[in-house]
């Protein structure tokens, strides 16, 4: 009885304290700061690229609001030569220039924007990042876990890594023929949507300091993790590291930026008006707000491959493929338009009797049409 009396006692506490509780939906005041973020890295020798959006309202899903036509340029901090970017061509916001600069001076990258504001960087000394000394890879049980491991020094002592992601996958139902000017026919290689390529770029924030360790030596520092049964290892897995060696304020920028993103928020988390970077307006007393820190240097970079082989036996669960399957039914030769016409169903396969063509099997174009989930167009640097 008093066993019973004291769980009673516990669910009842435990209803009155949920039960009552009401959702907290904090006020948000839609007011639109438009403060500017600005990204990027300056190459000592090759191409620098800088990208200028600006904050949105919380609850504004629309796209990125980039900020175009601005005067983006680089100065040396102690005399007259200058270095102008230029915006991409049809990416707005995007700044690129493809120039060789001295190691050993101090630099000023400097942001005019149309409607008049003005940013300056911070007077910035060039990195040089050492080699990576390794990147590789291992499997376990909860999947394959890419690493890096990298020597660092008094020069280079605190390191950022970002990295590019780029895998093959195959679509639900393999499909060579398409229905075209009423009539089908064969596709040729650039028209192939059984497989395609899919990719990920700079999905986390990766720091290290490498002062923590003897010698300064970072070894097998975790990228990235391959859960078991991810598409990524359906084929052929390629993942690009790019390493850059930092100073203490980059360091601790990013940092902040990783535990707000890592955290989502926890009572413990830095406030994001911690996060305020090297850009800064040019007129001191200007109260012009800027997010961003921009750093300098010449980064290292290395690409590995993975093959499904390496990693057999690898199971795969794609989601949306997996009720895919061929249509059940012949369709005949002259039923062909009706039903391909639509373009909601493909067909997949020839149907023979005695050697000759009577009908397709179909299947829906969701499962058979790939380039709806990626490109069937081969990256440049793909290597098969």
């Amino acid at each position: 009885m008093k066993a019973f009396l004291t769980i009673y006692s516990l669910l009842l506490f435990i209803l009155l304290a949920t039960g009552c509780r009401d959702p907290f939906e904090p006020e948000i005041i839609n007011q639109n700061l438009a403060i500017l973020v600005v990204e990027g890295y300056v190459e000592i020798d090759g191409i620098s690229e800088i990208t200028l959006s600006r904050t949105a309202n919380v609850r504004d899903t629309s796209q990125i609001n980039m900020v175009a036509g601005a005067n983006v340029f680089l100065t040396r901090d102690s005399g007259n030569e200058r270095w102008d970017f230029t915006e991409k061509q049809g990416e707005p916001g995007k700044y690129v220039v493809d120039e060789n600069l001295n190691p050993n001076w101090e630099y000023v990258l400097h942001i005019w924007l149309p409607d008049g504001q003005r940013f300056r960087s911070k007077a910035m000394s060039p990195i040089i990042t050492p080699e990576m000394e390794e990147l590789g890879w291992l499997r376990d049980d909860a999947g394959v876990e890419i690493f890096v491991s990298t020597q660092g020094n008094n020069e280079a002592q605190y390191f950022l890594w970002s990295f590019n992601e780029d895998w093959i996958f195959n679509a639900g139902v393999a499909s060579f023929l398409i229905f075209e000017e009423e009539r089908v026919r064969n596709r040729t290689e650039e028209e192939r949507i059984d497989r395609c390529w899919d990719n990920t770029r700079q999905p986390r924030i990766v720091l290290q300091n490498s002062a923590r360790f003897d010698g300064n030596t970072i070894l097998e520092r975790e990228l990235v993790r391959i859960p078991n049964l991810s598409e990524k290892l359906q084929r052929r897995y390629s993942i690009e590291v790019i390493q850059r060696a930092i100073d203490q304020e980059a360091f601790d920028f990013w940092e902040i930026l990783r535990k707000n993103s890592d955290d989502i928020g926890g009572i413990f988390s830095p406030m994001p008006s911690l996060i305020s970077g090297n850009i800064e307006p040019e007129n001191a007393s200007s109260n012009q707000k800027v997010i961003g820190h921009v750093s300098m240097g010449r980064s290292a970079s290395k690409r590995i491959y993975i093959d499904n082989a390496d990693v057999f036996p690898w199971r795969v669960e794609i989601p949306e493929y997996e009720f895919c399957n061929l249509s059940t039914d012949t369709i005949p030769v002259s039923n062909a338009p009706s039903r391909f016409r639509g373009g909601t169903e493909i067909p997949a396969r020839e149907v023979l009797q005695d050697f000759l063509l009577i009908g397709y099997r179909g299947a829906s174009r969701q499962c058979a049409d790939c380039t709806l989930r990626g490109s069937n167009v081969r990256p440049e640097f793909w290597e098969d």
